[in-house]
């Protein structure tokens, strides 16, 4: 859609005036045909974070919103012309992900947080409970799931509202203790992609899926140790 290809272009030039950023293995995200992206989740600017980094793949993010997001003013508009989904949370699984499933059909890369909200953990790690519909959705497509970390987005814009943007002026900045960046450092890491023959060697039964959504946050933690391995020393652990 030329309007996702307008907004991501200038998202992306937004982002790198306001952050600076690193990508790291972008090119593990395929090419081409469906795939399913799994990213933490550590703020409302997240899929701006992700959206960019699917761009320099070359491939065009489609994402699981929440529902309420589409009735906002100007948001919804734009989601919808985008070909964002909405999700709702009261829906059987099977109901709920039926858009997300026509996507893959389409070739599409669906991109979503199987956290399914901003992660509450003091330090920003991810949640221990992850929702199962990645795995289901990947199943049912016969396509990977790529991992994807993030780290430095919630500084941009924290879970409590407040912003890098509205760090007090240099001097005092410099003087506070806890100092905030005013362009901090938002980097995205991928990781190898987990192919359908894995995913299928592993879920034999609907007990499997919970256990192969815990492989696939665990392929996440791994990525964040990574990157964010100054602030989470022990997430490996």
């Amino acid at each position: 859609m030329i309007l996702y290809s307008l907004g991501v272009t200038l998202v992306d030039a937004v982002l790198g005036l306001l952050t600076r950023r690193e990508h790291r293995h972008v090119e593990r995200i395929p090419a081409a045909g469906a795939v399913v992206v799994v990213s933490n989740h550590l703020s409302v600017s997240d899929p701006l974070v992700l959206a960019s980094a699917l761009r320099r793949a070359g491939r065009r993010g489609t994402f699981l919103v929440m529902a309420e997001a589409f009735a906002w003013p100007v948001v919804g508009w734009l989601l919808r012309r985008t070909g964002q989904i909405s999700v709702r949370r009261d829906r059987d699984p099977v109901t709920a992900l039926q858009p997300a499933l026509d996507a893959l059909g389409k070739g599409w890369a669906v991109a979503l947080y199987p956290e399914g909200r901003i992660t509450t953990e003091p330090d920003y790690r991810p949640m221990a409970a992850a929702r199962t519909g990645a795995v289901r959705l990947a199943l049912a497509a016969d396509c990977p799931i790529v991992p994807v970390a993030q780290w430095g987005a919630h500084r941009l814009l924290t879970r409590e509202g407040t912003s890098s943007l509205a760090r007090p002026p240099r001097l005092l900045g410099r003087l506070r203790p806890g100092r905030v960046a005013r362009r901090p450092m938002v980097v995205v890491s991928v990781g190898e992609p987990i192919t359908p023959t894995r995913l299928r060697g592993a879920v034999r039964d609907p007990e499997d899926l919970r256990a192969m959504t815990a492989v696939v946050m665990d392929e996440v933690r791994a990525l964040l140790a990574e990157i964010a391995a100054d602030e989470l020393p022990d997430l490996r652990r």
